[in-house]
C-alpha cells in the first residue's frame, strides 16, 4: 500500500471541503426566498363565531405579522354578507408593539351551512388609498342561521338587548 504525501493529503482535503461548501451553497440558492416576496401575513384562524347569549353569528379573523409593518398602515378584512348585500369591511391600524391581530365583523345573517363565503385581505398604506399586499381565501360554516335562538338565551341587568326586543 502505498503512502501517501502530506501534500497529497492536504490538497484533497481542500477540495472535499470546498465541494461540500459548494454544494451546501447551491443548496442555499435554489432555497432562498427573498424577504419581499413573502407575504406580509399570515391567517393564523378564522371562520364563524356563534354566539349563543346575543343570538349573533359574527364572521372571526386572526392574522399575524411575517414580515414587519410600519405603524400606521391598516389591514382590512372585506366580509362576504351571506344575505348577499355586499361586503362588510373591517379595518385595524397597526400599532408597533403587536403582532397579532383580530377582525371581527358586525352580526351577520343568512348565514348557510356548507357555503363558503369570501374573505379578502388586504394591508393599506398610511391613508388607506394605496394597496402594498392582498390575499383572498375562504370560510365554511358548520352551521345554519336557524340554529340560533330567537331570543337571546341569557338575560341579566345591564346587557344590551337585541334590536329586536
Amino acid at each position: 500500500m502505498a503512502k501517501l504525501d502530506e501534500a497529497t493529503v492536504t490538497w484533497r482535503l481542500f477540495l472535499s471541503v470546498f465541494a461540500l461548501s459548494l454544494l451546501l451553497f447551491a443548496i442555499g440558492w435554489i432555497t432562498h426566498e427573498p424577504p419581499d416576496k413573502r407575504p406580509l401575513l399570515d391567517v393564523v384562524g378564522g371562520g364563524f363565531t356563534v354566539d349563543h347569549n346575543t343570538a349573533e353569528i359574527h364572521y372571526d379573523l386572526s392574522v399575524r405579522e411575517i414580515r414587519p409593518l410600519r405603524h400606521g398602515m391598516i389591514i382590512e378584512a372585506d366580509f362576504e354578507d351571506p344575505a348577499g348585500n355586499g361586503y362588510y369591511v373591517v379595518r385595524e391600524r397597526v400599532q408597533r408593539w403587536r403582532r397579532r391581530y383580530s377582525l371581527r365583523s358586525p352580526p351577520v345573517c343568512g348565514v348557510r351551512a356548507r357555503k363558503r363565503y369570501l374573505v379578502m385581505l388586504r394591508v393599506l398604506n398610511d391613508g388607506g388609498d394605496d394597496e402594498l399586499w392582498h390575499d383572498v381565501f375562504y370560510v365554511t360554516s358548520h352551521l345554519d342561521e336557524d340554529v340560533m335562538p330567537e331570543p337571546p338565551v341569557t338575560t341579566w341587568p345591564g346587557r344590551n338587548l337585541a334590536p329586536y326586543q
